[in-house]
């Protein structure tokens, strides 16, 4: 960002400087000057172009989903929608209260501003460019008042490519049936403190029914879940679904060497170096911060994850993105969709990271992939 915004400033200054000699008198010495401007905006220029070419190279598989030729680019808009949860899960750091304070706005969206001042956004910034929709929270599917209109309008936007919503599956599908599923794809958490296995398991029949892509299910590695996993795994594999050993957020250091190994075999091998946070991300180059945006329930959004350039949802003009990938600032990184856009990563050949992953993970228990 540093040398992004340092390079552009450079080039704003010798434009300014440039354009501020127009009125003077048409003497050697403003002409002189003028030329020089001229030379340096160029020069400038180019250098920024240089470097954004070089970067952009190691990311050639992946740029053609995103940023294509011909049409709009696409955004990931991760959209951190409420804190808001039915279950109470030990080792979960939110509030889980719907109308907790959060330092000025609510812990739920729709307690902030109405369904059309959201809707209305999204028509207006989608003229723009394309949006891979991520709806996380808490658990976004227990407010069936603004979720099924919201996700209604959504469905139908032409420029809302996919929509991935991460759930703990406790909601009915008859209750939503009034949605299309097919941009939708679930990425699900299996509690078992909160939640009986039938229950669970028929929950999943139900929304397979209903034409739900479930891209996988979360299977929290607690302590106590540990010695659960392969059954869990060979009885969600029957319903053609992969199961995901999810190491918790505060997980580094707290395993046993056998647990490790657990995750180690079931886990692509990025995935497991970076959700265990045995390995770092920070300074590595990224593509995240150039094609995506995190907002919170509020509507503030900012770029990727430097929350230091930000804006509003409901501005006219979204903060501006990055032109190229930028080196992580962050000591460790959790996030499927964030990391998957590391440069020892670039996997993300499709608009949908769930679904990339989900077909890796069916890959490797031997499942039918998605299509």
């Amino acid at each position: 960002m540093e040398e992004k915004n340092g390079l552009s400033s450079q080039i704003k200054q010798a434009s300014q400087e440039r354009d501020n000699l127009s009125d003077e008198p048409n003497n050697i010495y403003s002409n002189n000057f003028r030329k020089t401007a001229n030379r340096c905006y160029k020069i400038t220029e180019r250098f920024i172009s240089i470097i954004t070419r070089k970067r952009l190279n190691s990311f050639q598989r992946v740029l053609p989903a995103w940023k294509p030729k011909k049409g709009k680019p696409v955004s990931i808009l991760r959209w951190f929608m409420t804190e808001w949860c039915n279950c109470k899960c030990p080792y979960c750091p939110q509030t889980h209260d719907r109308f907790a304070d959060k330092n000025g706005y609510k812990a739920h969206t729709f307690d902030n501003h109405p369904l059309e001042k959201w809707i209305n956004a999204f028509r207006y910034h989608s003229r723009e460019r394309d949006f891979s929709l991520v709806i996380t929270g808490g658990e976004p599917m227990l407010d069936r008042k603004n979720m099924v209109p919201l996700l209604k309008e959504l469905t139908s936007m032409p420029a809302i490519k996919c929509i991935r919503i991460d759930t703990n599956a406790s909601w009915t599908p008859d209750s939503y049936k009034e949605i299309d599923p097919s941009k939708i794809i679930l990425m699900c958490t299996y509690h078992p403190s909160q939640v009986s296995e039938n229950l669970f398991f028929n929950r999943m029949k139900q929304l397979l029914d209903f034409g739900y892509k479930i891209g996988m299910v979360n299977f929290v590695m607690d302590r106590n879940n540990f010695g659960n996993f392969n059954k869990t795994k060979e009885k969600m594999n029957k319903l053609r679904i992969p199961l995901h050993p999810n190491p918790l957020w505060d997980s580094k250091g707290k395993y046993s060497e056998k647990d490790m190994l657990l995750m180690k075999k079931e886990l692509p091998k990025a995935d497991y170096y970076y959700r265990t946070k045995l390995l770092s991300p920070r300074g590595k180059k990224c593509l995240f911060p150039a094609l995506a945006y995190m907002m919170n329930q509020n509507g503030r959004i900012n770029v990727g994850c430097h929350a230091q350039i930000s804006g509003s949802f409901f501005d006219d003009d979204l903060p501006e993105i990055f032109q190229s990938p930028m080196p992580c600032p962050e000591q460790y990184c959790v996030c499927l969709d964030m990391y998957s856009f590391l440069e020892d990563v670039d996997r993300n050949t499709d608009i949908n990271p769930l679904f990339v992953y989900s077909n890796i993970l069916r890959k490797k228990q031997g499942l039918k992939l998605l299509r």
